[in-house]
């Protein structure tokens, strides 16, 4: 580490919430980068009124800086990080006393125009934007292109934290979640280009499509008109597909309420598309096309997730047109992103007290019968207009050790060996305007609220108990809980008792939502394990000759045999497509006609036995297996 510390700006955009607890985020992750002990970093907050109070522990290079300043600015020891206070006409005098106290980083949160000023003055070695990647991209693009050439490490979050998430990151606690994951990847860079390790500038960019020669080309006084045009459409382009991302979820939340009132969460087909089109042409105007955007979705899928944008007319430079015509265009989409999460090896969970297979929900790893449960309860509270989000699940206890040594407190942390997260049954949950929902239900689907104090945190009760030798068994085979009831409650309640059991144990094996399975069986055979169509396909699931030689299903009359079959099938063909509702058109009809359009094809036959599957589920969003991310790809 140099003598001189590293000093990161952070700033967030106009209308952006969540600067402080970003600032306070990538803080605790430079803190944690310490090999033995944390490192020493200040956290100065230019927008907090009044002195933020000190934390029950935290940690000892913490609280050797806070001695330190004691007496000569407002600062208190808070888990990892020494949070001060301060005025701007005392900026600079702060940053000097801050140095001189020995911090091994300081980061300075601050509205934009004294985040600038850091900047220009080369006070900065690296810089952090909070901003929102869909209202603010033309923003966004033109201040990290300044950033670049400034030669400055920059980052630019672009979701906001949720509420645990900034409670956490303010208390000098890892936050968890996308928002510790991307501050620890973007402290170890700007550490790394401290000591000369990493190039000096690099983005951290969650909306993939703004790379660097996009925000050259934006800011780039060479650029002709013809490639500002090209620009223009690129970002529109991708600011469709963020709206396509952010409003998928929601196409498949019911349309009405319980009590028959609109449900305000839902969006029909229509106002997906309309709501996309208007954000790529709201980029389009503000990047300066001066013509319409076309926008279409190739595909024509019902829940579409590819975007094309053309612009045609003769571009402007410096207000002046060329009057040469041209026509570009530009493609993005949403896709299915990664889910590698620590901790797990080929969906195996490893390093705690749970060593069975991890079925994954949302990017996190949990219990089998946990993440059924979990289905059957995101299925509820959609139908109630609440969309849950999975903040964390399974946790190593390599993991939880690092997080209770970020912050020892064992009311807000367990010890490490004791969490029981380390079991793969507990699931801190969100949204906040969730919580009174899950207070009132959760316990309907097996889970209760553990502690009073976290209201997000829930575990799972119904199934063996946590860290067992039977719960390590439950991807093997269906486990019972002391009273009889089969474990995974997440089945729908129209499933026979007779195939319950076997439908439990596929979806383990297969990690396939079991409400995905019972419905297909549901619309294919009515759960009739003899039922033979016009056109030879046979049992429960229906298998044609051909695909059941395929998977080893000797006798389609079998229902268990057909049922594994049958989720081995749903696996492969959701790994495949990344999407459910792709998966299941792509089951009826065959891989081939999906993959020609990227849609659902335009079979009625096909088209109703999707629409009535995801009915059945009542709504997919919650468990459509991965989330989705944004790129550009044409």
């Amino acid at each position: 580490m140099a003598e001189e510390p590293l000093l990161v700006a952070v700033t967030a955009l106009p209308g952006c919430a969540g600067g402080p607890a970003t600032a306070a985020a990538l803080g605790v992750a430079v803190a944690r980068s310490g090999e033995e002990e944390p490192l020493g970093v200040i956290l100065v907050d230019l927008d907090t009124e009044g002195r933020r109070r000190p934390t029950l522990v935290s940690s000892g290079s913490a609280r050797a800086l806070e001695s330190r300043l004691a007496g000569a600015v407002p600062a208190v020891a808070r888990g990892t990080l020494c949070a001060v206070s301060a005025s701007e006409g005392h900026l600079a005098d702060t940053l000097d006393l801050c140095r001189m106290a020995g911090a091994a980083a300081i980061v300075v949160h601050a509205r934009a125009e004294l985040w600038r000023e850091l900047i220009d003055q080369g006070e900065a070695g690296a810089a952090v934007l909070r901003a929102d990647a869909h209202a603010s991209l033309p923003l966004t693009a033109m201040a990290a292109g300044d950033l670049i050439r400034a030669g400055l490490p920059t980052g630019v979050v672009t979701r906001s934290p949720g509420v645990v998430a900034t409670r956490r990151a303010l208390a000098g606690i890892e936050p968890g979640g996308d928002l510790g994951t991307r501050s620890a990847r973007m402290a170890k860079r700007f550490l790394g280009a401290q000591a000369g390790q990493a190039m000096p500038v690099t983005l951290f960019l969650t909306l993939a499509a703004i790379v660097a020669g996009v925000l050259l080309a934006v800011v780039g006084a060479a650029a002709t008109g013809a490639a500002r045009f090209q620009t223009a459409a690129d970002l529109a382009a991708v600011s469709a597909a963020r709206s396509m991302r952010d409003d998928h979820h929601r196409l498949f939340l019911p349309a009405t309420l319980p009590g028959g009132a609109p449900n305000p969460a839902h969006l029909s087909e229509a106002e997906y598309r309309s709501r996309a089109t208007a954000a790529a042409s709201e980029a389009a105007e503000r990047n300066g096309a001066g013509v319409p955007a076309l926008v279409t979705f190739p595909g024509a899928s019902y829940a579409p997730t590819r975007v094309r944008v053309e612009l045609s007319g003769s571009p402007a430079v410096d207000g002046e047109r060329e009057g040469t015509d041209v026509s570009v265009k530009a493609v993005a989409e949403a896709y299915p992103a990664s889910t590698a999460t620590p901790g797990m090896t080929a969906g195996v969970a490893t390093g705690g007290g749970y060593s069975g297979p991890l079925a994954m929900r949302q990017g996190e790893g949990m219990r089998p019968d946990v993440a059924q449960a979990f289905d059957a309860m995101a299925a509820a509270a959609g139908g109630d207009g609440h969309a849950l989000l999975v903040n964390s699940a399974f946790r190593s206890d390599s993991e939880q050790a690092a997080l209770f040594a970020a912050n020892p407190d064992p009311r807000m942390v367990a010890r490490p060996g004791t969490s029981l997260h380390r079991c793969g049954t507990e699931l801190d949950l969100g949204p906040a305007s969730a919580y009174g929902w899950l207070a009132a239900n959760a316990q309907r689907f097996g889970f209760i609220q553990r502690y009073s104090w976290e209201a997000w945190h829930y575990g799972f009760t119904q199934g063996p108990a946590p860290c067992s030798d039977a719960g390590d068994r439950v991807g093997a085979g269906v486990s019972r809980n002391g009273d009889g009831a089969q474990a995974g409650g997440g089945l729908p309640s129209f499933v026979p008792a007779r195939f319950r059991e076997p439908l439990s144990r596929a979806a383990s094996r297969w990690n396939v939502p079991g409400n995905v399975l019972a419905a297909q069986l549901l619309a294919e055979s009515n759960f009739n394990p003899l039922a033979v169509s016009p056109v030879g396909a046979s049992g429960i699931a229906q298998f044609m000759p051909a695909t059941a030689a395929s998977y080893g299903l000797s006798d389609p009359f079998d229902p268990d045999a057909a049922i594994d079959a049958q989720a081995h099938l749903m696996s492969d063909l959701i790994e495949q497509f990344g999407d459910v509702s792709l998966a299941l058109a792509a089951y009826n009809a065959g891989p081939a006609p999906v993959l020609a359009c990227s849609c659902v094809p335009p079979y009625p036959e096909t088209r109703a036995y999707v629409s009535r599957i995801l009915g059945l589920m009542g709504g997919v969003g919650a468990i459509a297996p991965p989330a989705l991310e944004v790129r550009l790809v044409g």
